[in-house]
C-alpha cells in the first residue's frame, strides 16, 4: 500500500534563494537516502496556507516511522525550519475509491485538491456518488482523480480528493461549468462537511533534480 508523506510550510520571503539551494541539495537526497520518495512539490495558488507542499511517499507505515526515527530525518527536518515558517506534517494513505496502480513524479502538472469530512452514517452513499457521479463528470470535465487520500495522522479535514490537470486554465474551465457546480451542490449539501479546496501548482524543486537524473543516465 502507497502512504503519503506530506509537509506543509510558508518560505521566508528574504530565504527563498537559500531554501531552493537547501531543497535540491540537502533536503531531497537526504529524503531519499532515508527511504522516502520525494514524488511532488507544490505551490498553493489558490485556497489556504501553508503555501508549499512537499509530497513523498513510502510503501508501509513501518517504513515511514523507521525513517522519522533517523538521525538524518530529525537534522533535516531541524534544518529545513531554518528557511520556512508554519510547518506541519500528514500522514496520509489510500480510502480505496480511486483507482491507483502507482504513485510516482507526474511532471509538469496541476492540481486540484478537495478536502472535507464525512458525514458519519453517510460513507456508503458518499461512495456510491463519487464511484457513479463524481469521478467521471470530473474527469470528462479535464480534471482526473487521481488520488483519494485519508489523513491517518495530522489535523482535519480527513479527507483529500486528489484532482489533476493539465494547467490551470483548465481548472478554471472546468470549475466554471454547470456540471461541476452541480456535482459540488451534492457533495457538500448531502455527504460532507468542513469542505475547501486548493489549486495548486508545481514549484519544479522535485521535478529538476528528477530530470537532471534521468538525462545524466544517457550520457
Amino acid at each position: 500500500m502507497i502512504f503519503l508523506f506530506n509537509q506543509h510550510w510558508d518560505i521566508i520571503p528574504e530565504k527563498e534563494e537559500e531554501y531552493t539551494k537547501f531543497a535540491i541539495n540537502h533536503y531531497i537526497p537526504t529524503m531519499k537516502k532515508i527511504g522516502i520518495t520525494p514524488v511532488g512539490g507544490f505551490y498553493v495558488v489558490v485556497g489556504e496556507g501553508p503555501r508549499v507542499i512537499s509530497v513523498g511517499t513510502v510503501d508501509s507505515l513501518q517504513k515511514l516511522q523507521k525513517a522519522m526515527e533517523t538521525e538524518e530525518y530529525e537534522e533535516v527536518t531541524a534544518q529545513v525550519q531554518g528557511y520556512v515558517t508554519n510547518y506541519c506534517s500528514r500522514i496520509l494513505k489510500p480510502t480505496g475509491r480511486v483507482k491507483m496502480d502507482q504513485y510516482t513524479i507526474q511532471l509538469r502538472v496541476w492540481k486540484f485538491n478537495q478536502y472535507f469530512n464525512i458525514i458519519p452514517g453517510k460513507e456508503k452513499e458518499y461512495s456510491d456518488f463519487v464511484k457513479e457521479d463524481h469521478l467521471p463528470t470530473m474527469e470528462k470535465l479535464g480534471i482526473k482523480m487521481t488520488g483519494g487520500w485519508h489523513v491517518v495522522v495530522g489535523p482535519s479535514p480527513y479527507i483529500v480528493a486528489e484532482g489533476t490537470a493539465t494547467s490551470i486554465v483548465a481548472i478554471a474551465k472546468a470549475l466554471e461549468s454547470d456540471e461541476y457546480k452541480r456535482i459540488t451542490k451534492i457533495l457538500t449539501s448531502k455527504y460532507v462537511t468542513d469542505y475547501s479546496s486548493r489549486i495548486l501548482a508545481p514549484t519544479g524543486r522535485i521535478e529538476l533534480p528528477y530530470l537532471l537524473g534521468k538525462m545524466m543516465k544517457g550520457f
